[in-house]
Order: C-alpha cells, then structure tokens, then sequence
C-alpha cells in the first residue's frame, strides 16, 4: 500500500511540530527583555525597528513612531496641520545612512527626522508611494524599495530615478517590478522583488534576475547573504525558507520548521536576518524565532513558555533588527518589543520536573545535589526527581495514592551526594538512601535516624554526615569512621544545646570549626581543635553581631569570613579579628530575606533574595544586583541552601526551578555609555531646547529660574539596571555627584555663570576615563544681586558712613575740646591748690624754724649756723621747683634730708625718720615737696616725745615710695585744713595711671605714693 506524497508530508511537518513542542518546554539560552505598552510604546504591533546615530532606538508601531532610550519611550505621532509631524500612515523601514541622516519609510512616503529640529521632513519625490525597504550605497545616494519599484534618490539634488519606469535593458529586470527588500554589501545590491531575487551591481548599475528553478514567480520578501556568501531568503509562496548556494546553484528548502500549512498562517516566515558574528535568525508568524545551526544545517526555535519570565513574550513577530551594540531587536505582533544580546545568556532555569509544573508548586526548587556523574537530584513537596544531563530525562520517585511508597515523604527539602556517589534524602518523615551501586531508593531505619521533618543534610570535612531536622534532639551525625548514627545529646561540647530546635545547617570551615545554624537562635561555632564553642546572635546594632537569628545557609570565603544568611539580611563573620559585616536593603540588598548562598572561585558571594539575586564583589563594599531584567528566571527564593557543581556552576534553588549559571562568565562592566541631557525642567516646566546633536550648548536663564533640574539619559539596553550617572556644577560645587538616579536637581543657584559637567558609565567604576560632556549656563541676576548694583550699594553705604564718621569725628573733636579745656582748668586749680599748700607749709614752718634758730643762737652758735644753712638749702629747692611738674626722685630725698635734719634738731629723739631707697630707683621722678608734705602731716597729726618717738619710715614697694609712720594722735590739730590729702591724690591723678593708696590702722598710717 503506498502512501501518498502529500500525506507523508503532512505527517513529517506534524512530527516536527511535536519536537518544537518538546524543545520549546526546555528554557531558551536567551534572556529577551520587553518593551511593550506599559512601558511607553504607543501600541503593540511593532512594524520596523531602526537606530539613528546618537544610538537611540526607533520602533515603528501601527500609529506612531517611538524613540527608546532605555529606560523611557518618546512618541512621535501624526498631528493635522503640523506639517513637521510624521505620516499618520504605517511605518515599514528604518535606516540611518553613512552621513547619519534618519529615514524612516511608510506606507504613504519617505521622510527624514531632523535631529535639530525634533520634526520630519518628508520627501516630495515620494509622495503616497508605500515605501518597503531603504539602503545607502555613499554619502548622498539612497536606494528606496517601494511598491512601485526601486528608486534611486539623490539627497544632494532632491532628484528620484525609478528604476520600474526605466527604458535601459540594464534595468530590465527591475521594470515594473515591486520592490520588498534592499540590501547592499560589497558594491552588490541584493533585492527581493515580486518577481524573484534580483542581483544588482552598484558599480555598473547592470541588474539580474536569478534564475531559481524551484522559486519560479515566487516573490522574495526577505533576503541577507552571510559570511560564506549564501543569499538567505524568505518567501510567501509555497516554499517559505531557503538557502542559495554563493554560485547560485544549489537550493536548500527548511520548510519542514514551518507550520503554516497546518491550517495556521499562511504568511508564516517573515524575514531572515544575519547578524555581526554570521548567525542566521528568522523570524515567523507563528513559529517564534528560529536560529540556524550549522553545525546539523538546522534550526532550533525560541518559542514563548509561561515558566520562562525571561523568554521571548510570544511567537508572533513583525519585523527583525541588530544595532551597533550587537543586540537584536525583535518587533512582536500586539506584545510590542522584545530584544537581546546573543553572547550574554548568564542563567538557566532547571525544573524539578519535567512537566505539571503549576501542580502542587512543581516548579519551586528546595533541594538540590549533585552526583559523581554531574546529574542533578532535585527534591521539593511532591518527590525527588533525578535529571540526567546527558540524555536530558527525568526519573521520578514520588509516592503516589494505592501505590507502594518509593520514599519517607513527598515533602523533600534536602539532599546530599556522599563521597561513594550515594544519595541521601532528607524528607518529611525520615531520611531515604539512594544506593548508587545497586540503583535502589532505601529507607533509613528509624532507629539509626528518627522518622522526623529533615530540614538539611551536610557533610563535614572528614567524612560525617549531618541532619538537621525539627525534633527534640535537632541533630544527628553520621561517623563515616564507626559507620554509626549519633545525636547531639551524646556529643561532649555539643550536648547543651540540645535544646535549640529545630537546626537547619552545618558547615565546616578550613579551620575545622563547626558551624551549626539553629532556627530563631542564631549560630554555634564548635572548634574541633579545642572543643571551645561560641554562639553568636544577632545585636541591635548593625556590625555588632548577626543581622538576624533565623540563619538559613553558612558559607566560608577565600579570606576565612563565614557569611550566613538570614531573614532579615547577610553577615560576614570575621572570627580572627570579631568583627562582623552585614548587608540588608538599607545598605544594597533588594530586600532583607536572604537563603541561599554560595561564594565563588573569584571570591564574589552571590545570595538569593527577596528581589533578585546579589552578589558581593571581592572588596565587600560593593553589590550588583540581578533581576528578570537580567535574564535571572525567578526574583524569589525559598529557605534552602545553595551548592557549588563540580565544573564551577552555583546552582540556587528559586521559586521558578533551580538557578544554574557559571560565575565566571559574568564579567563586570564598566564601560561608558553614549549619554545626553533629554531636556530640563523648570519648577516641573519641562523644556527640550538641548539636543542630541548640540556640541557645547548654552543654557540661559532668567533670575528666576534659579531651582532647575537636568534630565540626565544613557544608553544603555544591556543591563540599565547598572547603569551610574556623574555630575557637578563647576562654579557652584566642587564635588561629583555619583547616582544611578538620572536626574541632576539644583535649588536656588545665585546668579552667574557656570558649566554643567556630566558622565554616564555602566557600574560604579573609573570615571576618570570617561570624558564629561558639558552645558554652559549663563544664569541672570536679579538687578539687586548684580555686581554693579552691589557696588552702588557699597558706595552708598560707604558714603553714609563717611558722613556718620565725620559727625561723629567733629563731635567727638568738640567734646574732647571740652573736656581737655576742663581737665587743663581742673589741673590748673589743682595747682594753685597744691601751690596754695606749699605757700602755706611756708610761714607755719618759718615760724617755728625762726623760733628753733632763736634758741640755738643763744645756746650753740656752731649748730644755728648749720641749722640756718640747712633752712636756706630747704628755700633754695622750693624757689627752684616752684614751676616745675616733677623732680627726680634723688633730688627730692637729698631736699627732704635736710627738712628732716631741721626737725630732727628741733624733736630729738623723739622723731625718728628711716630711709630706704635703692640707688637703682632716683632716676624715677615725683611731684616736688611731696615727701616734705608727707612728713610734715605726720608731724603735725602726732604727738612726739622722746619716750613715744614718732617713727617714719621711707621705702620703695612696687611702683611706689611708701611713707608709713606709727599713730600716737594729737586731740587737735590747730593749724590742719582737711583738704591736704585731697588735693595731693587729685595731683596725682593727673600725674600718673597709679593711684595714691591711703591705708589707716589703729597702729599705723601709710600713703603710696605712685613713681613717675
């Protein structure tokens, strides 16, 4: 019986759909990122993708054109009446020429986007042509695919030559010939065309239309040579996708990767693409993206799966493009934008099972080992599976109702491969064993271990094996040397803490030190060495202990620092130097729960959390953080531990399968981006004066305008997530800004002018290398902040208080007119006053010398005679210093000697007079006859006798002469005035800054008089 052609067909393009089915349920190697209507795109249905030459991405939507830089979309829509709007018809093409220029083809013309202007210009040449495809061959020339053929058009002279219209037989193959795809490399211009692919040269102009047997009057939609020179093409015929041999003589068909002639979409493949690095990609209607693989010659498919949050976002695509950078753009049909890089896919996703995934939480991955063979073992609530990496398949174990039970539990939560390649499985109920040896699932005796909940199975350094489980005991171990089971109530240093249930980890560090955590109670370091334990928990205050006590996963970096983690964040626990270190989301983490962990061979520790997954750069000061963005498959993890493959792979269990990535081929970048200022704002008034383009813009502002806000972009698609902006104010600040925040905010900035410095880079890293682009601002004044107005001000107010100088300057001259006119008469007064007392010691002491030389002529002529000497001296002295102010201090005691000989001759005895001045002090001066005075009050208040002598003494103390004499009083003293003291200290006053001291005693009476 034979088969019909047809039906065998059917059959293999049936078979072929399964095995994309099959292929498609495993994850894409690729990490598609989305742009769609909730991120800013006008509408979901993306025709044609381009890049202009600032590097922005343009994606041509049903009704409006948008730019994406990012982070943020600008839509550019049709406006009645602006003539500078863009068509309101559909845009098919993109294309930025070899000068920069931006055309953008549609459906009812061409136009160019003026970078200067914001606005398009339209081309009248092609007014109401549908415009399909556009290339540049130099400087000035365009080759524009339309529906109405291929023209050429001149830029420089505005002029359009259709080839369809042409009357050349060069051009015969062009005439009357819609036009559906350019492409031009190497002077050769290969165009798919309604009547088949034709191969122009852009030297010669001369056209040709291949002859391909197979594709007879099969219009070519799509075509792209690759690096072998291979023409790729895409039809909507019967035949979808082929490949031309470069001698354009062998055909190769691969429509047995189409399903459209399963009653689907006829339309099916829509364009190929060959990218930077000669991969072949094609895009379809239904049948996602296809990549070529050349090692078999065929293609393997991307498809969308709901499991994969960082898969393609459906099958349906529009329109294919690659950028500068290398990343691909894809235009979906209604799911707007996906996009990715080829050659940066960090993270898989491993499943626990193969299939039901929403099932009984299939998907979540808890426990996970490796063997001996690199097969993955992987447990959560509903069994153990067992992935075999080279054939790809699963084996189950898993208990199921009205069968035999094949394990303790369906709820497994941890695993363990021993050093004889044995599995070990920790469940709900007890333990399992997998003998490796003889291939069969076992149950551990419940006498060796308790049929408790098993929360994690670790392997210490010489062999032993660790359970951590909920029950009273919490902790068991397994001696590889004695083959025996114990628990923590017989273990010497252990046993006091048998009370600390449940236990969830054990790890032992290259110091031999035990790590166990206990759940809600932090953790115990046992020291093997020493038997000395510690236990740490957390402390209120940040780096002082633990950040939290519920401690999930334990591990050891290169430096010795064992890193836990919490729920409530990570430490790093220094035990040489007691110090600790801890991370939450107030210093970088996404969030505060933190599980499962792992420190790589870089020394870099990556940490699931709540949020993404972190990872800790060797310096410990520094976190990058990974989301979906990032390909990462799940931004959730469960309370389980992390482990390390054998090939270097960390392998985390998550809430969307197991994690699995090689660390090492992350590579932090710090490379710079293309950045601009996309506008700024005044008071929440946004302007877009600065451009792209503007080379050194001038910013001015009014005195008002002085709180203004800078809106900072870059360009970056790879990761903005890690995307760092740098700026200052040169003239305001002298410090950078460094920020992942884009926008650059100032308030009330004094007038002048400045220069607005700025940078972006991915990663916080070498800002030196990156050069800063700036923005001159000429900020006004307000006219009482101005230089001029400040210097009126200045003068003003130096005026007034010259003039308040002068008044007071000429009142205060008056005033100390006064006064001096007053002081001059007060001293003036003072002496004649002091005067007056001179003139009046005179007759009081002439009378009574008279009298003492009256007796002494009678009674010693020798002595009256020196007596009378003595007194012409004492005249001789006040004659001379009658008008002087002061007199050296040796010439007033040489004068006071011989008044004091006088009076001695006259008392005896009874006066005794004591001098005591330093030669070193005469050349100090007081005011004439002021010692005389002195002595003369003493004599005159005191009672003198040779039994009670009056005793005077004379010295200098300080800056004073010090007369000081005993008080023996006279009831009255017939010639004193009261005023002679007063009027010597007023003289004084005037005479030196010290004033005359007057004390009295009941024994003594002593006047300082101040030296001069």
């Amino acid at each position: 019986m034979s088969i019909p052609k047809q039906l065998v067909k059917q059959l293999l393009i049936v078979l072929s759909f399964f095995c994309c089915l099959y292929v498609s349920a495993q994850q894409t190697s690729l990490n598609f990122h989305k742009l769609d209507l909730q991120n800013g795109l006008h509408d979901g249905t993306a025709r044609c993708v381009g890049q202009d030459k600032f590097g922005f991405i343009w994606i041509g939507t049903i009704a409006a054109l948008n730019r994406f830089d990012g982070k943020t979309v600008k839509q550019f829509t049709n406006l009645p009446g602006n003539p500078q709007s863009p068509y309101g018809s559909q845009p098919r093409c993109m294309h930025s020429d070899k000068k920069g220029r931006f055309w953008i083809g549609c459906e009812t013309g061409l136009m160019e986007y003026d970078f200067k202007t914001a606005g398009f210009r339209k081309i009248e040449a092609f007014k109401s042509i549908f415009i399909t495809s556009i290339a540049s061959i130099n400087d000035s020339i365009l080759l524009v695919g339309t529906r109405k053929g291929l023209f050429r058009y001149n830029y420089n002279s505005n002029t359009a030559f259709n080839y369809a219209v042409s009357k050349n037989m060069a051009d015969s193959a062009l005439q009357n010939n819609a036009i559906n795809d350019v492409y031009f490399s190497n002077s050769r211009l290969l165009l798919g065309t309604n009547k088949g692919l034709v191969i122009m040269d852009a030297l010669t102009g001369k056209s040709n239309l291949v002859s391909i047997p197979a594709m007879a009057n099969m219009p070519v939609i799509s075509v792209r040579p690759d690096h072998a020179g291979n023409i790729w093409m895409t039809t909507y015929s019967e035949i979808k996708l082929v490949k031309l041999s470069a001698d354009l003589k062998k055909l190769t068909i691969y429509d047995q990767y189409s399903t459209a002639q399963l009653n689907t979409q006829p339309l099916n493949v829509i364009a190929v693409m060959v990218d930077n690095k000669d991969r072949v990609w094609v895009i379809t209607a239904i049948d996602g993206l296809m990549q070529y693989q050349p090692s078999t010659d065929s293609f393997v498919k991307h498809l969308y799966n709901s499991n994969f949050p960082s898969g393609p976002s459906g099958n349906t695509y529009r329109s294919i493009f690659q950028d500068n950078t290398g990343i691909i753009w894809l235009g979906c049909d209604v799911t707007g934008v996906n996009y990715f890089e080829p050659d940066q896919n960090l993270f898989t996703a491993v499943f626990p099972f193969p299939d039901r995934l929403d099932e009984r939480a299939r998907r979540t991955g808890r426990a996970v080992a490796e063997d001996k063979d690199g097969n993955l073992w992987m447990g959560n609530h509903d069994g153990v599976t067992k992935y075999n990496i080279k054939t790809k398949n699963y084996s189950v174990w898993r208990n199921d109702e009205n069968k035999t039970p094949v394990i303790g539990n369906n709820v497994v939560r941890s695993m363990l491969c021993d050093d004889e390649n044995n599995i070990w499985i920790g469940t709900a109920s007890g333990v399992n064993y997998y003998d490796h040896a003889t291939g069969k699932m076992e149950m551990v005796d419940e006498k060796k271990l308790p049929g408790s909940f098993y929360n994690s199975i670790n392997k210490d350094r010489s062999g032993n094996i660790w359970f951590c489980t909920n029950d009273s005991a919490s902790l068991y171990w397994y001696s590889l040397a004695e083959k025996k089971f114990y628990n923590i109530s017989v273990h010497p240093q252990l046993k006091k803490y048998k009370g600390f249930s449940p236990t969830s980890y054990v790890l032992e560090d290259s110091k031999n030190r035990l790590w166990i955590s206990f759940s809600r109670k932090g953790v115990v370091m046992l020291n093997k060495r020493t038997g000395q334990t510690k236990h740490y928990v957390a402390s209120d205050t940040m780096n002082k202990g633990l950040i939290g006590n519920q401690v999930v996963d334990i591990k050891e970096d290169k430096d010795g620092v064992i890193w836990v983690t919490s729920f409530n964040g990570i430490t790093g626990i220094d035990v040489e130097r007691n110090r600790f270190i801890s991370f939450n989301n107030k210093n970088g983490l996404a969030g505060n729960m933190t599980a499962p962990l792992v420190v790589d061979s870089l020394n870099r520790v990556w940490v699931g959390v709540n949020g993404g997954m972190a990872m800790l750069h060797p310096d410990r000061k520094r976190l990058t953080n990974f989301t979906i963005n990032d390909g990462l498959p799940s931004i959730g993890f469960p309370e389980h531990a992390g482990i390390t493959a054998a090939n270097g792979d960390i392998i985390l269990p998550s809430y969307n399968g197991f994690i699995r990535f090689d660390p090492l081929a992350y590579k932090e970048e710090t490379q710079s981006l293309l950045f601009y200022i996309s506008g700024y704002s005044i008071f929440d008034k946004s302007y877009n004066s600065i451009k792209e383009g503007d080379e050194d813009p001038v910013l001015k502002l009014k005195p008002h305008e002085n709180s203004f806000t800078f809106n900072l972009v870059a360009l970056n698609y790879r990761s903005p997530s890690q995307t760092w902006f740098a700026y200052k104010l040169d003239g305001f600040e002298k410090e950078w800004h460094y920020t992942q925040d884009p926008k650059a905010v100032y308030t009330n900035v004094p007038g002048a002018e400045y220069t607005f410095l700025y940078k972006a880079m991915v990663g916080n890293g070498n800002w030196d290398k990156v050069v800063a682009k700036t923005v001159s601002i000429k900020l006004a004044t307000v006219f009482y902040k101005t230089n001029l107005f400040r210097i009126a001000l200045l003068l003003l107010i130096a005026s007034f208080f010259y003039a308040l100088y002068k008044y007071r300057t000429k009142q205060q001259r008056q005033l100390y007119q006064l006064k001096s006119k007053a002081q001059l008469l007060e001293k003036e007064k003072t002496m004649v006053m002091y005067e007056s007392l001179k003139q009046q010691l005179n007759p009081h002491f002439l009378f009574n010398s008279l009298t003492s030389l009256s007796g002494l002529i009678e009674t010693n002529q020798q002595v009256a005679g020196d007596f009378l000497e003595q007194m012409s001296g004492i005249y001789r002295y006040i004659l001379k210093n009658g008008d002087t102010e002061t007199v050296f201090l040796k010439d007033e005691i040489e004068f006071v000697q011989l008044y004091i000989n006088m009076q001695q001759t006259r008392f005896k005895k009874g006066l005794q007079i004591n001098m005591n001045v330093p030669d070193e002090y005469f050349h100090y001066k007081i005011a004439p006859v002021t010692l005389q005075n002195l002595i003369e009050n003493a004599i005159k208040h005191n009672v003198i006798d040779v039994t009670t002598p009056l005793v005077i003494n004379i010295f200098i103390e300080d800056d004073y002469v010090v007369v000081k004499n005993n008080l023996q009083l006279k009831h009255v003293v017939e010639t004193s005035n009261k005023k002679g003291l007063a009027q010597f200290t007023t003289l004084y006053r005037y005479l030196s800054n010290l004033p005359v001291v007057i004390e009295e005693t009941d024994n003594y009476f002593l006047i300082k008089v101040p030296l001069i």
